[in-house]
C-alpha cells in the first residue's frame, strides 16, 4: 500500500482531478491580483496623504492679517458681526483650552497655496488633535465629482473631503453635508466613527473649525449616529423626465427635519445632545461609509463666526 502511495505523484493527482487544478490556478491568480491591488491602493493612499500633510505644514498662516474692508458693512451686518465677536469672547472665557483655541481662531489655511493645486477648494475643516484636517472641495457641475478624485485631480482613493454642488460653497446653508471616505489607515473621515463609539473621544474633540478665505467658524458636536444610505436631503430631490434625480430648493433645508430623521432611525449606539436642533440653527454633517447600505454621520451646530 505504501509503495502504491509513493508512486502516486502530484502529476497523477491533477490528471485524475483536472478541474481542481484549474480552481487552484484561478485562486492563485485572484490572490496575486488582490495583493497587487492592495499594494497600489495603499501606496496611492500614502502618496495622497503626504500631499495633504505637506500642505498642512507649509500652507498654514498662524496669524491671518485682518483684511481691509472694501466698504463699510451695512448696519444690520455690522451688528451681526459684533454679536459673533461677543460670542467668541464668551467662548474663550469659558472653554477649557482658551490659548489653544485662540490659535485656531486667529490662524487659518493659505487658500492661495491650496488653490494652486486645485481651484475647487472652497473651504477647510479641522478638528484639533485628530486626523481630520483637510481642504473642502466642491465641483460646480457634478455632485460627487471628488468621491474618487484626489486633490491633484488624479482618479482613485482616498478622494477628497467634499460637499455636493447642491450646497452653497460658503457653508451658509441651514444643513451642509460634507463627505469623506472611511479609510482603513484612519485618515479622511474614518474618525467620524469614533464619535459614535466613544463618549470620551466625543467629549475630547467636540469642536469643529471650518475656514473660509476671510473667516473661521466654530461648531459643536450635537449628534452622531448611523443612518441609511438614503440622502439626508432626500425630500429636496425630484425625478426629471429622464428618470434622473435632480435637486430642487422647493423644500427648504430643515435642521429640525434632519434631527428627527436621524433620531427615528433608532441606532442604539447613537448620541444626541439634550437640546435638539431648531429652525434657527445652522449645522454641518460629516458623512462617511459604514457597513453595507449604512452611513455614519456626525452633526455639529454652528456657534459663531469670526472674520479676520
Amino acid at each position: 500500500m505504501k509503495e502504491k502511495w509513493k508512486q502516486f505523484s502530484i502529476r497523477d493527482f491533477f490528471k485524475k482531478y483536472p478541474a481542481l487544478m484549474g480552481i487552484i490556478i484561478a485562486a492563485l491568480l485572484i490572490t496575486l491580483v488582490y495583493v497587487v491591488y492592495q499594494i497600489r491602493y495603499n501606496r496611492q493612499n500614502e502618496q495622497q496623504q503626504e500631499v495633504y500633510e505637506e500642505l498642512n505644514r507649509t500652507a498654514w498662516i498662524t496669524d491671518v492679517a485682518q483684511k481691509p474692508q472694501q466698504e463699510t458693512p451695512k448696519e444690520q451686518e455690522q451688528a451681526y458681526r459684533e454679536a459673533n465677536e461677543q460670542k467668541m469672547k464668551d467662548f474663550l472665557e469659558t472653554c477649557e483650552k482658551p490659548e489653544i483655541y485662540r490659535q485656531y481662531l486667529s490662524g487659518g489655511p493659505d487658500f492661495a497655496a491650496y488653490r494652486e493645486v486645485n481651484s475647487d477648494v472652497v473651504g477647510y475643516i479641522m478638528i484639533p488633535d485628530t486626523k481630520i484636517d483637510y481642504p473642502i472641495l466642491r465641483n460646480a457641475s457634478q455632485r460627487d465629482y471628488y468621491l474618487k478624485r484626489n486633490l491633484d485631480g488624479s482618479a482613485g482613493y482616498p478622494g477628497c473631503i467634499f460637499m455636493e454642488n447642491i450646497n452653497s460653497p460658503d457653508l451658509d446653508d441651514p444643513v451642509t453635508i460634507l463627505y469623506g471616505h472611511n479609510m482603513k489607515n484612519g485618515t479622511m473621515f474614518a474618525q467620524v466613527h469614533d464619535y459614535r463609539g466613544s463618549a470620551q473621544f466625543r467629549e475630547s474633540h467636540k469642536y469643529i473649525f471650518t475656514y473660509e478665505e476671510d473667516s473661521v467658524s466654530l461648531y459643536e458636536i450635537v449628534a452622531c449616529t448611523s443612518y441609511s444610505d438614503v440622502h439626508l436631503l432626500a425630500d429636496n430631490f425630484v425625478k426629471d423626465d429622464s428618470g434622473e434625480f435632480v435637486y430642487t430648493h422647493s423644500e427648504p433645508q430643515d435642521p429640525v427635519q434632519l434631527w428627527e430623521a436621524l433620531k427615528d432611525y433608532g441606532d442604539s449606539r447613537a448620541y444626541f445632545a439634550e437640546d435638539p436642533l431648531t429652525e434657527a440653527d445652522k449645522c454641518i454633517v460629516l458623512s462617511t461609509c459604514g457597513s453595507s447600505k449604512v452611513r455614519v454621520v456626525t452633526v455639529a451646530k454652528w456657534l459663531f463666526t469670526h472674520w479676520y
